[in-house]
């Protein structure tokens, strides 16, 4: 964990637990003063994204919740991962169209 995602984690257990509490990349970003990697922040996503897959932080954020979170109970858990298995699975309808629409137009 680099010295950026230790005081990402910190800064997240000192003002955003549970959903209420969430703050948005904007926020951790200007309050950290980190660089922004984007106009949506991706390096704060990417930090953000890597503490939850190598460093267990259980980091919560819904696609249209705007914000990032300490998950404090199994119900917020239980949303985000719903939240992204719905997206996993758009994802997968949208590739799955794609392919159809291919063979449709290549195949006549």
């Amino acid at each position: 964990m680099n010295e950026e995602q230790k005081a990402i984690l910190i800064y997240l257990n000192n003002n955003a637990i549970g959903y209420e509490n969430r703050k948005t990349s904007t926020q951790i970003r200007e309050d950290l003063n980190l660089e922004s990697g984007g106009v949506t922040n991706e390096h704060v996503r990417d930090l953000i994204r890597d503490l939850i897959i190598n460093y267990q932080a259980c980091i919560g954020s819904l696609m249209w919740g705007n914000g990032y979170w300490i998950i404090k109970s199994e119900d917020e858990l239980n949303k985000v991962c719903e939240s992204l298995e719905n997206r996993a699975n758009s994802i997968k309808y949208r590739a799955q169209a794609l392919r159809n629409n291919w063979q449709k137009h290549n195949n006549g």
